[in-house]
């Protein structure tokens, strides 16, 4: 019989690793749009942790192969699918309220003859925009498959 010290150590590691990849493609972005010193050690730093859990999950599995095959792979999708659900959430939720903010900003807005708002061009800047719109069908699959395990484990006890 095999202890669960290593599949849970292994599922652990598993989506920590995965979410140390999106935070790493994320600094890549920022580093990439704004070429700050910040992002660039922030980069380095993520790298070093993703080669170092790399490593240890490999000699985890190496010294357990058995172990491996005990590892609950549904459940580590579903909960990367929930915590990416929630990132990009928050990531549309800001988008959204920073446009509303430019939208209270005489800046961005004329009163016309009749006393009525008139927004002006660049409200919505092309990047927010784009982003809204190309991570609407990852937030919609990922939604789906997250919303649908999880009435799954609530009405039959099982992901």
């Amino acid at each position: 019989m095999i202890d669960d010290g290593p599949e849970l150590m292994i599922s652990s590691l598993l989506i920590t690793l995965s979410f140390s990849f999106c935070f790493q493609i994320t600094v890549i972005i920022l580093y990439l749009s704004n070429r700050l010193q910040v992002y660039y050690r922030l980069f380095l730093g993520t790298f070093i942790i993703n080669t170092i859990l790399m490593i240890v999950t490999t000699v985890i599995i190496f010294r357990s192969p058995q172990s491996l095959r005990a590892v609950d792979l549904d459940f580590i999708v579903w909960i990367i699918s929930g915590l990416v659900l929630i990132v990009l959430l928050f990531l549309k939720a800001t988008i959204v309220v920073r446009i509303m903010k430019r939208t209270k900003d005489p800046e961005f807005y004329s009163v016309n003859f009749f006393g009525k708002k008139v927004y002006e061009k660049g409200i919505v800047k092309p990047g927010e925009f784009a982003t809204i719109t190309l991570t609407m069908p990852f937030f919609l699959m990922i939604g789906a498959y997250f919303v649908a395990r999880l009435l799954n484990f609530i009405y039959y006890g099982k992901i």
